[in-house]
C-alpha cells in the first residue's frame, strides 16, 4: 500500500500542478506577463506531465500486483493486459493513460506561450481520475453523481494548488517595474476567482464525504476518518492563509517590501500545505471508508 500511496501522491500533485499553472497563465495573466513566465512554467509543466505519465504507468502495474496479490503481476504483460481488458478500473485507466500521454504531447509539440490547450488537456487528465477510487464503487445515478462531483473536486483543487506556483512567480515579477502592473492584474484576477474555486472545493468535498461514507467525519474513530479529519484541518489552515493574504497582506503591498516578503512566505506555505493535503488523500483513499 505504501508504494501505491506514494505513486498516487506524485501523480495527483503533478497533474494538479500542470492544470493550475497552465490555467493561471491562460486565464489570469496579461500577455506580457505570460511571455515572461512561460519559459519557466513550460519547464515545470513538462517535467510534471512526464511524472504524471510515468506514475500512471506505475499505478497500473501496482494495481495489477494488488489485484493478483502477487508482486510479479506488476511486470507481467498478461496480468496487466487482463486488468486493462477485464476490470472497470482498467477500462477507465486505459483512457486515463491516453490522456496523460496526450498531455505530454501537447506540451512538447504545442505552440510555446499558448496555454489553453495545456489547461484543457490537463483538466481532462484530472477529471478522468474521478472514474476510479471510492467514487467508482457506486452504480446508477448515485455513481454518476459521485464520479462527476469527484472530477470537479479534483479540477478545482488543481486550480488552487497548482496556480499557487505561478502566483509566487508573480510576486517576484512584482519587483520588476516593467511587469508590476501585469503582476497585480494577474494576482487580482486569481484572488477574485479564488473565492469561487475554494467554495467549490469545500462544497464538492462535503458531497464526496456524504457519498463515500454517508456520515460526518467526526469522531475520527477509524484510520480513514482520522486522516480525513487531518486533511480538513490542513485545508482550513490553507483557507485561513488565503484570506489573510487577500484581505490583510495584499492591501499592504504598496507600503513596502515587508508585505511582499510575508506574501511570499504564506503563499509558499500554502503550496506546502496543499502537498500535505494531497498526501493525506493519497493514503486514506486506499482505506475502508467506514
Amino acid at each position: 500500500m505504501t508504494a501505491l500511496a506514494l505513486c498516487r501522491f506524485a501523480h495527483f500533485l503533478a497533474a494538479m500542478l500542470v492544470f493550475g499553472a497552465s490555467a493561471y497563465l491562460w486565464l489570469y495573466a496579461p500577455e506580457r506577463l505570460t511571455r515572461a513566465l512561460s519559459p519557466a512554467i513550460r519547464r515545470v509543466t513538462l517535467v510534471a506531465s512526464i511524472v504524471a505519465l510515468l506514475t500512471a504507468i506505475v499505478w497500473l502495474a501496482l494495481e495489477s500486483a494488488s489485484m493478483a496479490d502477487d508482486w510479479s503481476a506488476a511486470v507481467d504483460p498478461a496480468a496487466i493486459g487482463a486488468v486493462l481488458a477485464d476490470t472497470a478500473f482498467g477500462h477507465a485507466w486505459a483512457a486515463h493513460l491516453l490522456l496523460a500521454a496526450a498531455l505530454v504531447a501537447v506540451i512538447v509539440f504545442g505552440p510555446r506561450g499558448e496555454w489553453a490547450a495545456t489547461a484543457i488537456a490537463s483538466a481532462a487528465v484530472l477529471a478522468s481520475l474521478g472514474l476510479v477510487g471510492h467514487a467508482a464503487m457506486q452504480t446508477g445515478a448515485e455513481g454518476v453523481l459521485h464520479r462527476a462531483n469527484h472530477a470537479v473536486h479534483l479540477m478545482t483543487t488543481g486550480a488552487w494548488i497548482g496556480a499557487l506556483v505561478p502566483f509566487v512567480m508573480c510576486l517576484r515579477a512584482y519587483e520588476r517595474g516593467d511587469l508590476r502592473r501585469e503582476a497585480i492584474m494577474a494576482m487580482t484576477r486569481f484572488s477574485f476567482w479564488g473565492h469561487f474555486i475554494v467554495a467549490a472545493i469545500v462544497l464538492t468535498g462535503a458531497v464526496n464525504i456524504a457519498l463515500t461514507s454517508g456520515r460526518p467525519p467526526i469522531p475520527p474513530d477509524t484510520p480513514y476518518r482520522a486522516l480525513l479529519d487531518a486533511k480538513i484541518v490542513v485545508v482550513a489552515i490553507m483557507i485561513s492563509l488565503a484570506v489573510l493574504n487577500r484581505y490583510v497582506f495584499a492591501p499592504q503591498l504598496k507600503r513596502g517590501s515587508s508585505a511582499l516578503a510575508v506574501l511570499r512566505a504564506t503563499s509558499t506555505a500554502e503550496v506546502a500545505l496543499g502537498a500535505v493535503a494531497v498526501a493525506l488523500v493519497s493514503v486514506f483513499a486506499l482505506l475502508d471508508p467506514a
